[in-house]
């Protein structure tokens, strides 16, 4: 035998036997689906606003240098460009150090 789930519809107040969406209305009623159907949007606009994000200027400074024709400009600016990483990397990890020991 099936189980019978019932549930009411929050726009029209139908009861509604074994459905996910209202007989009367058409609104979804599946707790479960509409939490899912808000998860998958949030992700979608969590995904939307990092592709719209820019990136930082001096990393697009030196992107632009490191694209440069002529090599006296380009080889010194992938330099600097890895020290830069490098610095930001050491920079990342110690504040995480003493982020973790004031805790």
């Amino acid at each position: 035998m099936a189980k019978k789930t019932y549930r009411r519809c929050p726009e029209c107040g139908h009861l509604n036997l074994n459905r996910d969406y209202c007989e009367n209305c058409g609104e979804l009623i599946n707790t479960n689906l509409k939490r899912k159907r808000e998860g998958e949007e949030r992700t979608q606009q969590k995904e939307k606003e990092r592709d719209e994000e820019k990136p930082n200027a001096v990393t697009q400074y030196f992107k632009k240098l490191i694209r440069h024709p002529n090599p006296i400009i380009r080889y010194p600016a992938k330099v600097f460009y890895s020290v830069w990483a490098v610095v930001m990397a050491i920079g990342a990890f110690l504040a995480f150090i003493f982020s973790y020991l004031a805790f």
